[in-house]
């Protein structure tokens, strides 16, 4: 999984197709996920903490051991999942 991939679909630029794939692009993608931190907390969750490259918002991004995503952007809260293609 490219984290930088996950990062797009939650600020939004990353297409997802009908089927829900997403094609990654991580020269695109790294662009607009910009620079951010990543961790994993004590239950294993791991945290990617940054700034959109594009607008400079702030995001904050969980994603579970199953999958579940969570992002924070600005005031709206994305949720999906993911999964090895």
């Amino acid at each position: 999984m490219l984290m930088s991939t996950v990062v797009a679909v939650a600020l939004g630029f990353a297409p997802v197709n009908p089927d829900g794939t997403v094609q990654p692009r991580p020269d695109n993608y790294a662009r607009v996920a910009g620079h951010y931190t990543e961790s994993v907390d004590s239950r294993g969750n791991r945290h990617l903490r940054g700034f959109n490259g594009v607008t400079g918002q702030p995001y904050d991004v969980v994603i579970d051991a199953n999958g579940n995503v969570e992002a924070a952007v600005g005031d709206w809260t994305v949720t999906f999942q993911v999964r090895q293609a």
